[in-house]
């Protein structure tokens, strides 16, 4: 008989997560400031909420790869804690260009950059760094709680910080952020666990070449591939409605900060449900067919918002349901994806392996947002939301072919290491 989990006694998972949970409240604060502060204190447009969104996401396309190399090299962390004070550093800039009539649009795409920076080499960081805290058994049931703390974060986060915004400025809400993450600091550096310490000389030193071995070895992985691929069609169009549906809600709907903040926290109330209901879905369904399933809701979701328009007497109702149906969707799918990646990847080439996933399928996140902010100026907002929408569907109906076919036994097949290749050091050539 299995044992029952034993998170609630691992006091240094707890630190982790509380520390990741307070950090994800700030950056939800931040998500729907920096944007407000483009359209209302600075008075721009689509493109450059756009732009400024871009930025923030840049990182994950020229930093994400090296924080691989990084990561796999030194303590984790480390990386952590270094990451918190990056980003806190990179935000206190945002209030005093503010208060001293200095903050322009370039300006805070150099601070959405380095703010983008800190979250890449962080969200690689404690992924692969989980697993030294969490035996392999109880992966999903931590990454379900993690999961599950980005919703109560988004929930909090979107509400709370749109009511800061509306009440004392876009700018003064950005200090929350601040001290979350250097309250995620403490937490972090509060953690008993120590990595053993890599030997220099062993033959698994990370090198350059990784970087691009990594890309070979998540292409080779079938599964893996088709996870990457998905997951990048689906990032570029989910950050091309998100930033469109700002400019939309305020500039077509009518609605204030706190009107938007309050539709993206009651729509992640679903979010928190699916981070509740993840493990008993995955068991119900199995492996292939729960990816297939809440993909599905997160790829359909955004047409929910297309009977919205001026005037509508149930634009907000169809707002919030987008929301928690692509929240609910989105986290049990996560849930599943990150507790296989973690189990199928070995631990001394998680970081690079991580890397190059998320930087496959977080890169096109500054190509969404910026063909968002782009069209919706040139063909209209409401028009740019239908051709994502469709292109959406159109991603999730095509990885429901491909992925609904794999055997039900998928996940432990998997997990079979592969033969290494002659050009590839043994260690790193299993997916």
């Amino acid at each position: 008989m299995t044992s029952p989990p034993n998170l609630w006694r691992n006091h240094d998972f707890l630190k982790l997560w509380s520390g990741e949970s307070v950090a994800a409240l700030g950056a939800q604060v931040t998500q729907l400031a920096l944007p407000m502060l483009v359209l209302g204190a600075l008075g721009a447009g689509p493109a450059e909420v756009g732009l400024v969104s871009a930025m923030q996401f840049l990182p994950a396309l020229c930093v994400t790869p090296f924080a691989g190399l990084l990561i796999d090299l030194v303590d984790r962390r480390l990386v952590l804690l270094l990451a918190n004070l990056m980003r806190a550093a990179a935000l206190a800039v945002v209030p005093v260009l503010h208060l001293t009539d200095a903050l322009t649009v370039p300006a805070l795409c150099v601070v959405a950059f380095t703010v983008g920076a800190g979250t890449a080499v962080f969200d690689v960081a404690y992924l692969t760094y989980l697993p030294a805290l969490v035996p392999q058994r109880d992966l999903v049931d931590a990454n379900s709680k993690l999961q599950g703390s980005y919703s109560v974060a988004q929930i909090g986060g979107s509400g709370v910080g749109g009511l800061l915004i509306k009440a004392l400025g876009a700018w003064f809400a950005i200090l929350l952020n601040v001290a979350a993450y250097l309250t995620a600091f403490v937490a972090l550096f509060l953690i008993r666990h120590r990595e053993p310490p890599r030997d220099p000389a062993t033959a698994d030193r990370p090198r350059l070449s990784d970087v691009f071995t990594s890309f070979g070895l998540l292409w080779r992985h079938r599964i893996l591939r088709m996870l990457c691929i998905r997951a990048g069609w689906f990032n570029m169009c989910e950050q091309a409605i998100l930033t469109l549906f700002l400019v939309y809600a305020v500039k077509e709907l009518r609605m204030d900060a706190g009107g938007v903040g309050l539709v993206l926290a009651i729509g992640s109330v679903a979010s928190l449900g699916g981070a509740m209901v993840a493990k008993r879905a995955g068991e119900f369904f199995g492996f292939p067919r729960i990816l297939v399933v809440a993909a599905s809701a997160s790829s359909l979701a955004p047409a929910l918002l297309l009977p919205t328009g001026p005037g509508g007497a149930w634009n907000f109702t169809f707002a919030v349901l987008t929301f928690a149906v692509y929240g609910f969707g989105l986290t049990v799918y996560n849930v599943h994806v990150v507790a296989f990646r973690q189990s199928v990847i070995p631990s001394a080439i998680l970081g690079r392996a991580t890397a190059a996933y998320r930087m496959l399928t977080y890169g096109p996140f500054p190509v969404g947002a910026f063909l968002g902010g782009l069209l919706g100026e040139r063909i209209g907002l409401w028009n740019s939301i239908l051709l994502f929408a469709l292109a959406s569907v159109a991603g999730w109906a095509l990885f429901a072919l491909a992925f609904g076919r794999l055997p039900a036994d998928t996940r432990q097949a998997a997990r079979e290491p592969e033969q290494p290749t002659r050009t590839e050091r043994a260690p790193a050539s299993r997916p």
